[in-house]
């Protein structure tokens, strides 16, 4: 039986940030900032300040920091690593969602500005490799988010030329305006750590407050 319903989009491909979209990093973000900063700086930055950069590249958050940039980022990189599973975990619901879109046809993708090896450490830790049909990380592009350039670089992967048949979920504006620029639609996710009002300022097509409710927003259709 064909869906018509009309509240539906009408999605090929249903693209995801992971620091707290997939994933609750937040703790791990958190604390691997903090250890970094009083172990080369003395002092940490508030959490709002931590909280402010995510959804950047680590190399622009440190490089703010001149000389101790780099110093910053191997101490941080060493001491997340090993703590990415214990100081992570998937947020409620995402693993059947994911499958659920899978069985339904929908490409599945991760666009994230974390580095490459940072993000396999997170798909690795929670399984979720084989669940994806892209993955774009901090290295495969010149520009970031909100810079639209990494999500159109997963649509040219997937051989999907028309960005209205696309879906980014994210939980920060720098998300929602790489899915604007790029021309994709954006689900806003409730559990966002962000402020909700100033992500609702830029009119995300929709949110959802649990993963299950996504499958249930979109309707499948051959990419074109």
């Amino acid at each position: 039986m064909t869906d018509k319903n009309p509240d539906k989009l009408d999605l090929s491909a249903v693209l995801f940030d992971m620091d707290g979209t997939l994933i609750n990093t937040i703790p791990l973000i958190l604390a691997s900032h903090q250890y970094a900063f009083n172990k080369i700086m003395g002092w940490a930055p508030t959490e709002q300040e931590i909280l402010a950069t995510i959804g950047e590249p680590l190399l622009t958050t440190f490089s703010r920091y001149g000389e101790h940039g780099d110093e910053l980022m191997a101490e941080y990189i060493d001491w997340s690593v090993p703590r990415t599973a214990s100081h992570s975990a998937l947020f409620d619901g995402m693993l059947h969602m994911l499958e659920v879109l899978r069985s339904r046809g929908f490409y599945t993708g991760i666009v994230t500005a974390r580095r490459c090896d940072g993000m396999q450490v997170c798909l690795d830790a929670f399984d979720l490799s084989d669940l994806f049909d892209v993955a774009i990380c901090a290295e495969d592009t010149l520009r970031h988010k909100p810079h639209p350039e990494p999500l159109l670089l997963a649509m040219e992967r997937l051989g999907i030329t028309r960005p209205d048949q696309v879906l980014y979920v994210g939980d920060t504006t720098r998300d929602l305006e790489s899915a604007i620029s790029a021309g994709c639609h954006f689900a806003a996710v409730g559990w966002t750590a962000m402020n909700r009002e100033e992500i609702d300022r830029l009119s995300p097509s929709f949110w959802i407050e649990q993963a299950g409710e996504l499958p249930d927003k979109i309707r499948f259709v051959k990419p074109v």
